[in-house]
C-alpha cells in the first residue's frame, strides 16, 4: 500500500472521531472515486494489463480509459477489498463506469473469465436493429443474424405455425453476451426471454386475439405510444377498429413495410401495395412491427375500457387525443397541426 493510500486512511479515520456525520462523509468521498456505489456499465473499450503492473499503475490506466472514476480510488479498493497482489496481466474488454471494487473483481479473474460484454436492444426495435446492435457493440455479423433469425431453427412458443420469421419475438432489454458467443445462442436466449415475459404477462388472456395476434397489437402499441398513458387506450383503439371491420389506418405498419424511420410519408408511400399497408388492407398485419416491451404486451392484454376509433397527436410531448367521433378526430388533428413545437 502507498504512503498516499495510507496517509488518506489515516486522515479519513481521524475525520471520523472528530465530525459527527463522518460516516456519511467518509461514505461520499469514496463513492465519488469510485470504491462504493454501484457500476453504471456503458461501452465496452479495451485496455491491455501489462505483467508485473502494481496497483498504482493499473489504476492510472484504467482511469485515462474511463473505466473507473480515480485511480487513487482503484489502489483503496486494493487495500480495503484485498486482491492487488491477483491482477492478472492480459487483454481485457472492460465496459466505462465501473466502480474500483468491479473493476478490480474482473481483474482477479482474469481476461478470459470476463470477455463478454453488455448490449441494450432498445423498444420497437426491428430485427435489423437487433443486428445492427450486436455487430457495434460485439462480434456478431449482422448477416450471420439476420439469417439465423429468419432460418426458423429457433421458435418461440408464441410465434405463428410454420412461421419462421422472429419480428416481435425477442425481447428487448439488456444482456451480457459472451466474447465469441455465437448468434444461435444469442438470438435462443432473446426469444426464451420474450416466452418467459409474455407466459408471466398470461399473454393468451387478450380479448378475442390469439397469442401471437396479440404480439402483433403489441408492437403497434410500442411503434405508436409515447406515454404510458395511452398504450391501454391506444390497443382499445386497435381491438375497437377489429371489432368493427375498419381498417387500422396505423402508419407505423406502413413504415415498417417502407423500411422508413421518419420524415413525411408521401402519396406514393401511403399507396404502396403491401399486407402491412393497413390503410388499404383489412385487418391486422401479418408480423410484429417492432419488438414490444413489456408495457405494450401488458397493454395488448389488458386495453382499456371505451368507444373509442380514432386518435392523433394531441401535444408536442407525443400524447395523443382519443374520440369515437370522426368530426372530433378532424378537429384533434387540425388544432395539433396548429401548434409550433
Amino acid at each position: 500500500m502507498s504512503g498516499a493510500v495510507k496517509a488518506l486512511l489515516a486522515s479519513l479515520m481521524i475525520l471520523a472521531v472528530l465530525v459527527g456525520s463522518a460516516g456519511a462523509v467518509v461514505y461520499g468521498y469514496l463513492q465519488r472515486v469510485g470504491v462504493v456505489g454501484d457500476s453504471d456499465p456503458g461501452k465496452r473499450v479495451t485496455v491491455v494489463i501489462a505483467r508485473g503492473s502494481d496497483a498504482s499503475e493499473v489504476g492510472d490506466l484504467l482511469a485515462r480509459k474511463k473505466i473507473i472514476p480515480s485511480g487513487f480510488g482503484f489502489q483503496i479498493a486494493t487495500f480495503l477489498e484485498g486482491g492487488g497482489d491477483k491482477i492478472q496481466a492480459g487483454r481485457y474488454k472492460l465496459p466505462l463506469g465501473l466502480t474500483a471494487k468491479d473493476a478490480l473483481a474482473r481483474l482477479t479473474k482474469g481476461a478470459r473469465a470476463q470477455d463478454y460484454y453488455r448490449v441494450t436492444f432498445q423498444e420497437g426495435s426491428w430485427l435489423t436493429d437487433f443486428a445492427e446492435t450486436l455487430a457495434k457493440e460485439g462480434d456478431i455479423k449482422e448477416k450471420a443474424f439476420m439469417e439465423f433469425v429468419k432460418s426458423g431453427k429457433v421458435r418461440s412458443k408464441y410465434g405463428p405455425p410454420g412461421g419462421r420469421s422472429l419480428e416481435g419475438l425477442l425481447f428487448p432489454s439488456t444482456y451480457e453476451i459472451g466474447e465469441g458467443e455465437a448468434a444461435a445462442s444469442v438470438v435462443k436466449r432473446l426469444v426464451e426471454e420474450f416466452d418467459e415475459r409474455a407466459t408471466a404477462l398470461k399473454i393468451g388472456q387478450a380479448p378475442g386475439l390469439s397469442p401471437y395476434e396479440a404480439v402483433i397489437v403489441a408492437s403497434m402499441i410500442e411503434a405508436e405510444a409515447r406515454v404510458e398513458s395511452d398504450r391501454a387506450k391506444i390497443s382499445t383503439v386497435i381491438q375497437n377498429r377489429l371489432h368493427a371491420q375498419m381498417a387500422l389506418g396505423i402508419d407505423a405498419t406502413l413504415r415498417y413495410a417502407l423500411r422508413k424511420r421518419g420524415g413525411a410519408l408521401t402519396l406514393s408511400d401511403l399507396a404502396v401495395d403491401s399486407p402491412y399497408n393497413t390503410r388499404e388492407v383489412g385487418g391486422l398485419p401479418p408480423t410484429p412491427i417492432a419488438a414490444p416491451g413489456e408495457a405494450s404486451l401488458r397493454a395488448a392484454i389488458h386495453p382499456a375500457d371505451g368507444d373509442w376509433l380514432y386518435y392523433v397527436v394531441s401535444d408536442c410531448r407525443g400524447r395523443h387525443a382519443f374520440t369515437e367521433s370522426y368530426d372530433q378526430f378532424l378537429a384533434d388533428k387540425a388544432r395539433y397541426r396548429a401548434l409550433t413545437c
